[in-house]
C-alpha cells in the first residue's frame, strides 16, 4: 500500500437509536470495492467469535464467506481485518480498538472521503494507531 491514510471514528453512534458500527456495515456500505477483497483477519478476543476464529486461522477469506461468519448485528471487541486486492496487494486496513473506535487505513481517498460522509465525526488518527 502506497503512502497510505487513515481515519478514526467512534463505533458507537448516537441515536435514536444508538447503534454499533459493525463489520458488515463497512463491507457492505464499500460496495464493489469491498466484494472484490479478500481478507486475512486477526482477533484478539479468543472464543467470542468460534466461527470466525476457524476461519481466520487459515487462508485469506472472500468478502461474501466473511459476511456470512459475522451477523449485520454483531459487535466484536478486538480485530485487525486486511483487505487485498486480486493481485494479492494490501490495499484496505481496517481495525476494530476495544468496541469503542474504528480506523481505517488505504491509499484510496475516494474511500477516506465516502468514510468522512458516512461518519462525519471521523478524524486522523492519532499517531501509534498503527505501529506494529
Amino acid at each position: 500500500m502506497t503512502a497510505p491514510l487513515s481515519l478514526t471514528f467512534a463505533a458507537w453512534r448516537a441515536g435514536p437509536p444508538k447503534r454499533y458500527v459493525t463489520l458488515a456495515e463497512l463491507l457492505v456500505r464499500m460496495g464493489d470495492f469491498g466484494m472484490d477483497l479478500t481478507w486475512r483477519v486477526r482477533l484478539y478476543d479468543e472464543g467470542i467469535h468460534p466461527e470466525l476464529e476457524r476461519a481466520a486461522a487459515g487462508d485469506r477469506i472472500g468478502t461474501l464467506t466473511l459476511l456470512s461468519l459475522v451477523a449485520p448485528d454483531r459487535q466484536l471487541v478486538d480485530g485487525d481485518y486486511d483487505g487485498y486486492d486480486a493481485d494479492g496487494r494490501l490495499v484496505l486496513e481496517l481495525q476494530e480498538f476495544d468496541s469503542t473506535s474504528w480506523d481505517v487505513r488505504t491509499a484510496e481517498p475516494w474511500l477516506l472521503d465516502a468514510i468522512h460522509r458516512w461518519f462525519p465525526d471521523a478524524e486522523p488518527s492519532p499517531p501509534g494507531v498503527w505501529d506494529e
